[in-house]
């Protein structure tokens, strides 16, 4: 590789990682696996040989499991001590060793049935996984050669990103050993299978399986034999049975794990109480029909409507519908609900909100489900109460059985079936790993977040409903960083009023304390995020289309009203803030102030006070921060939408399985570009804040608080995990951090900087 080729390690890589995967999902067995990964990576670098040892921890010894261009009839029968040659180097030190005539190297140990003397150069990097050496990476050359610190770099960072798919197929070798032996043994009652699902809850768990049957919502009997009136009283009593339900969930949920799970609930309380949702089942019982049957179609034409958004997180408000049209149809004397007192892990199709908030969650160690995935409202609230959680397939679902054995990893989305003795403690180490790390962090719930030298970081939280400010106290989040008013508006079937608008916004702010911060983010909709009663047409890329800010400012009265419920709702408070979304470039920011500048002046000449509000804007695509020095005149502060942010630089949609593995915040090209608007809003003396994922990113955190970000704004149950991480390094070594992710060439090469400096860090 020339030196010209730096510039390209981050293609080579992705492109090395993306091969390796299809390889992996091509391959019958981890034997093909490995030796096309070996064959793979010789030829796109272009050496000579390139062999994959692997660590027996059983045996104490490194055994060679792969090779291209060694003798492949030494596969499985070489194996040295770690403390024999170059490769046990490599793996003792758990970094890269070199050397460009590897036999004049003091540590250089022959095995001359490989025939690798008849090579010159050495090359091994670790393959490393949960921060925990596992095999070596080796490649040769037949000349002599020194390998440059950017082909070393490159070699490292693929063994990275290659690591957890070879550690995957070596696992599957294990279980499919496994297999074999527990279906030839008699004595065994079941055979070791593994099902590989998606991650959706993290977490290790072992137990036995519990099986838990869901009725589906069947239609019921439409004519009634009895009154109108009978049907309604009867209706009316299931929705006050209903509401009262709710409440109660709102309640055990919020005393359980915060106010910003149970707002889910919330959600089901304004279906319930929504006058178009009670009329529409009411005209149907008036109509002669059963107050069952009317709930039902009522509940299937919403579905209908949901299922057509293809946003996931608002598809699955479906999910709350339906939740609600099975609790309203079970106190009408329809068994559809579950509940279970068994102790295990939960198999279920599909679990709805009220399923796992009526759960008793002392007893349910995991959950495995084959519908709702990572943004399902099933899955948050499994992730705030700490139960692991993987989603498979419905046919691998219907070969686990009531009883068997289970352990499943939330982290990796595997769940294993009769694992045996090995897996057994591999799981069981992970779960003292897991409790030493949850009893630890709890201790940073109502400490202030600070670096070991003393620097403080502003630790908030981002919020969806006027409820949530709850949750503030139980996480210790000192303020709103983030209200994304969008939320109230997507849970109505229509545009609130002024004095809705202003009720909610007053609600929210009466439970905030006036010395912690709180910043309202204006609608922020589009094609991809709306309700169905907002008008928006489809369109080919609603990410890139007409949406937040430039919608309002040509469609003025919806934002109009919004300002002014605003301003009314905050009055003269002094530590509320105002963000505009989506700001492309200067004219709109000035016309959006403009826009709000008309509107005090309305609410003022009706006799309101209105508090001297600083006006802030998103820096979310990349235009605004390349040109970010423009806009520092017309704002009072930053805020960084990452996430967006992320998509639009990396030209990935975060949401497509397909090439989400692309997707990282800590991307190179993303962080300098926030590092270009962290030097301008300095020079500026503006303020800057960070509300995307990448603020709640155990190494994110880290990298941003060295750029010289000082407030995070996250989901509240994140904070104390924020809290820790800071804790663990000092401004200086963060600044330091960040210079060198700067100056890097792919997000991998970030985070292995990160883990070599916080080696024993939980991430």
């Amino acid at each position: 590789m020339a030196k010209s080729e730096t510039q390209d390690q981050l293609y080579f890589a992705l492109q090395t990682f993306t091969e390796v995967n299809r390889i992996i999902t091509s391959s019958h067995n981890s034997d093909e696996t490995l030796a096309r990964t070996a064959k793979m990576i010789a030829k796109r670098i272009n050496v000579d040989a390139c062999s994959i040892y692997i660590y027996d921890s059983d045996r104490g010894v490194l055994i060679l499991k792969a090779t291209y261009g060694l003798e492949p009839s030494t596969i499985e029968t070489v194996y040295m001590l770690p403390s024999e040659g170059l490769v046990g180097l490599v793996l003792e030190r758990s970094a890269p060793v070199q050397e460009s005539q590897m036999q004049k190297h003091p540590r250089f140990k022959s095995f001359p049935q490989t025939k690798e003397d008849s090579f010159s150069s050495f090359l091994g990097v670790p393959l490393i996984e949960h921060r925990r050496s596992f095999g070596v990476l080796v490649v040769h050359t037949i000349d002599p050669r020194t390998y440059s610190p950017q082909e070393v770099q490159l070699l490292g960072s693929i063994a990275t990103q290659i690591s957890s798919l070879v550690s995957k197929a070596l696992l599957m070798k294990e279980l499919d050993t496994a297999t074999q032996h527990h279906s030839i043994s008699k004595k065994k009652k079941g055979a070791t299978h593994q099902f590989s699902g998606q991650a959706v809850a993290y977490g290790v768990a072992i137990g036995k399986a519990v099986l838990l049957q869901q009725s589906d919502m069947e239609e019921p009997q439409e004519k009634s034999s009895r009154s109108s009136e009978s049907e309604m009283s009867d209706f009316n009593a299931a929705m006050d049975h209903t509401i009262s339900d709710t409440l109660e969930l709102i309640e055990k949920v919020s005393d359980k794990v915060g106010t910003e799970e149970a707002s889910i609930f919330h959600a089901h309380l304004m279906f319930l109480e929504d006058q178009h949702f009670q009329e529409k089942i009411k005209s149907r019982i008036e109509s002669g029909n059963t107050a069952s049957w009317s709930i039902y179609q009522t509940v299937e034409e919403y579905l209908g409507a949901f299922a057509e958004i293809k946003d996931p997180y608002l598809s699955e408000k479906g999910a709350d519908l339906k939740d609600v049209g099975y609790r309203l149809l079970h106190y009408l004397g329809h068994e559809v609900l579950s509940v279970t007192k068994k102790t295990g892990i939960l198999i279920m199709r599909q679990l709805l909100p009220g399923d796992i908030a009526r759960l008793d969650t002392t007893r349910i160690k995991g959950i495995i489900l084959s519908k709702g995935g990572v943004v399902s409202h099933a899955a948050i609230l499994a992730r705030s109460l700490r139960i692991p959680a993987v989603c498979v397939e419905d046919h691998e679902l219907e070969q686990i059985h009531d009883g068997d054995p289970l352990a499943i990893n939330g982290d990796s989305g595997i769940a294993v079936v009769y694992p045996d003795k090995k897996i057994l403690e591999e799981f069981k180490k992970l779960l003292v790993e897991q409790q030493n790390y949850f009893d630890h962090l709890d201790d940073f719930r109502d400490v202030p977040c600070k670096t070991t030298d003393g620097t403080r970081i502003s630790l908030l939280a981002n919020i969806a409903l006027g409820s949530d400010e709850m949750q503030l106290p139980l996480y210790g989040a000192e303020g709103v960083g983030l209200f994304r008013t969008e939320f109230y508006f997507l849970l109505l079937d229509r545009y609130p009023s002024v004095s809705e608008q202003v009720q909610a916004y007053s609600d929210l702010l009466n439970n905030v304390p006036e010395d912690k911060p709180v910043i309202f983010r204006t609608l922020d909709v589009g094609a991809d995020k709306a309700a169905p009663y907002m008008g928006f047409q489809e369109e080919e890329n609603p990410f890139l289309g007409y949406r937040a800010v430039r919608r309002q400012l040509k469609q003025k009265t919806i934002i109009k009203e919004q300002l002014t419920a605003f301003l009314m709702a905050v009055e003269k408070r002094s530590n509320v803030r105002l963000l505009f979304p989506m700001i492309t470039n200067v004219d709109e920011i000035i016309n959006a102030k403009e826009l709000f500048q008309q509107c005090r002046l309305e609410v003022e000449a009706n006799g309101t006070l209105t508090a001297d509000i600083e006006i802030g804007m998103m820096f979310e695509v990349p235009s605004t921060l390349i040109i970010c020095d423009k806009f520092m005149n017309e704002i009072d502060f930053c805020s960084i939408g990452s996430n967006d942010l992320t998509q639009y630089v990396l030209a990935v949609d975060r949401n497509n399985l397909l090439i989400a593995d692309l997707y990282d915040p800590l991307h190179p090209a993303v962080l300098q570009l926030i590092d270009k608007l962290v030097k301008t809003a300095q020079e500026y003396q503006k303020p800057v804040e960070i509300c995307g994922e990448m603020a709640s990113d155990p190494d994110g955190c880290l990298i941003l608080a060295g750029l010289g970000i000082n407030s995070l704004s996250m989901n509240p149950p994140l904070i104390p995990v924020v809290k820790r991480r800071l804790s663990e390094i000092s401004i200086a070594d963060a600044r330091s951090l960040a210079n060198r992710a700067l100056e890097a060439t792919s997000p991998t090469e970030v985070r292995k900087m990160i883990r070599e400096m916080l080696p024993d860090s939980h991430s």
